[in-house]
């Protein structure tokens, strides 16, 4: 074994008689704490807004021998500390799993058959959600990988190769809804409306960049440069800067001028506001004093006429480093007071972090940016990341392209089925019917002229040579003969997106697989619209 390296991942044992030691020598670089306490403050790691207690693991609940050796995990791991704290936590319930049913087993013992009663305990606790049971078990899996070779251990990993509990993605789009949005924006722009300025900039910052919460909320005083008729504004990336203590900083540009001006100046405002605060409050214990968000306690209410009622809190004579838990409150708060519900009338929840996914999108699909360059904003180091946000967001994307070609809406679009054309002027059907096979265009799935070409006269029946340009005319007539093998199509383009979505080298692919997906879904409803209708008039005419 390399006796240099403490973080190991594989299954081969990690134990010799100097780990133990070498681990222990690590907590200066992670914090003021000693092995012995119970709660672990990870200040070195510490180096953003956020709260406290994401760097903060505790061990108190444990006895021995359970409690050092998950101190030993936490120190090979080199997770995040909230990780870290979420792995303990999973462990925990295991530990509870052997005191409540295997009372006296020691670590040790612990063999294939008792791993598989706890896997059979958590399937049938409806307590837990399916990515929390494979969290459940990744976690003891993981356990016992790290600290193979530990003599309290035993000298096989128990657990199951592959996790039994499958995770499950979840399809729900994330992005704040457009009514909602909107309606957030008037009021945030509105002046008159009362609402802080810590807030107010936070917000226009986050609806208007790409960038985390987190990241946002740590940005320096000094962050604003100016540059003849623009600015930039630096803002610093921790979760892609390959762990290095110091961030990554990320240079935004903005234009001096409309939205732009009024982002600057807000933070120039706000950067005022925070050196009057400092000069007059003292800033909590261990909080940075060079950050530009800085901010009193307070809470947002409805003052009874629409309007924001700012309550500071007066049990607080400090001020403090404002986080994403503060700013997910205030935004909950004002959300109620300016009346945004969900589709089903009830209060909206918006996250800060939503906002990320609906900057990626309104840069990509609306200003027009490319992957590369919301890479470069986000901070990501590829495009993985943002292609997840895609994936959620396809309806918007579609949305965005079918209006670019102003086509009309699936229910008035033409179609063909079993050689009547449906939804199209008598005049343009009777021409197009003396000699149908003149105007067929295009393939799917390798079968030919699965759509015809409406524009009879001002273009070219044979199409052009770019399918999806024919897809995207409003001429496009789709035979929904063909459903299947637009559904084949459309398979074939998915599958693409998954294959080429992680590569950075590929990203123009992604865009044109991501476009080419919009206009085969149009067709594939036009189709099943036409197939109905087909249907439906075919029973009225018995």
């Amino acid at each position: 074994m390399n006796k240099n390296s403490i973080s190991i991942t594989s299954t081969d044992p990690l134990y010799d008689g100097t780990l133990r030691r070498r681990l222990i020598d690590k907590i200066p670089q992670l914090g003021d704490f000693d092995f012995a306490d119970d709660v672990w403050y990870y200040r070195h790691k510490h180096r953003d807004s956020r709260a406290k207690l994401f760097y903060v693991v505790r061990f108190h609940k444990f006895n021995e021998p359970y409690k050092s050796l998950l101190k030993y995990y936490a120190l090979i791991k080199t997770h995040s500390v909230f990780g870290i704290q979420q792995k303990v936590y999973y462990i925990a319930v295991f530990i509870g799993f052997l005191h409540e049913n295997y009372p006296g087993v020691p670590l040790r013992n612990i063999r294939r058959d008792i791993i598989n009663a706890y896997e059979y305990a958590i399937s049938i606790d409806n307590n837990y959600k399916p990515n929390h049971k494979s969290a459940l078990y990744r976690a003891i899996s993981d356990f016992f990988k790290s600290l193979k070779g530990f003599r309290e251990l035993p000298h096989t990993v128990p657990t199951k190769s592959i996790n039994p509990f499958k995770q499950v993605h979840n399809p729900k789009n994330r992005i704040v809804p457009l009514n909602a949005i909107q309606k957030m924006d008037r009021a945030m722009k509105n002046m008159n409306v009362n609402i802080p300025l810590e807030f107010r900039t936070f917000y226009w910052l986050i609806r208007s960049f790409p960038n985390r919460g987190t990241e946002i909320l740590s940005m320096k005083r000094d962050c604003l440069k100016a540059f003849y008729s623009e600015y930039t504004i630096s803002i610093p990336s921790f979760k892609q800067n390959g762990g290095y203590y110091n961030p990554e900083m990320k240079a935004v540009p903005v234009i001096y001028s409309g939205h732009g001006k009024f982002v600057v100046e807000l933070v120039k405002q706000l950067k005022s506001q925070t050196e009057k605060l400092l000069e007059n409050y003292d800033l909590q214990e261990g909080d940075k004093t060079d950050y530009l968000f800085i901010g009193r306690y307070l809470t947002l209410h409805n003052d009874g006429n629409g309007n924001v009622d700012i309550r500071y809190n007066k049990n607080y004579k400090f001020v403090r480093n404002l986080n994403n838990i503060a700013m997910n409150r205030y935004l909950k708060s004002f959300a109620a007071i300016i009346g945004i519900v969900d589709e089903n009338g009830n209060p909206y929840t918006v996250t800060s972090h939503q906002f990320r996914h609906n900057a990626v999108t309104d840069r990509m699909y609306q200003v027009g940016y490319t992957m590369e360059q919301i890479v470069k904003l986000t901070g990501h180091k590829n495009i993985n990341m943002p292609s997840h946000y895609l994936h959620q967001l396809k309806e918007r994307q579609k949305e965005v392209h079918l209006n670019i070609g102003e086509l009309k809406g699936i229910e008035n679009n033409a179609v063909s089925f079993k050689g009547r054309i449906m939804n199209l002027d008598t005049q343009t059907i009777n021409f197009l019917s003396k000699d149908l096979n003149k105007y067929l265009t295009w393939e799917a799935n390798g079968k030919k002229g699965v759509g015809i070409c409406g524009d009879i006269s001002g273009c070219n029946p044979k199409g052009t040579s770019i399918l999806f340009e024919c897809y995207a005319c409003e001429w496009f007539i789709p035979r929904a003969d063909y459903y299947d093998d637009y559904k084949k199509e459309h398979e074939y383009w998915q599958a693409v997106i998954e294959r080429i979505g992680t590569d950075t080298r590929r990203a123009s692919q992604l865009e044109n697989a991501i476009r080419n997906i919009s206009y085969l879904e149009r067709i594939i409803e036009i189709c099943e619209k036409g197939i109905e209708q087909y249907q439906t008039d075919r029973i009225n005419k018995i």
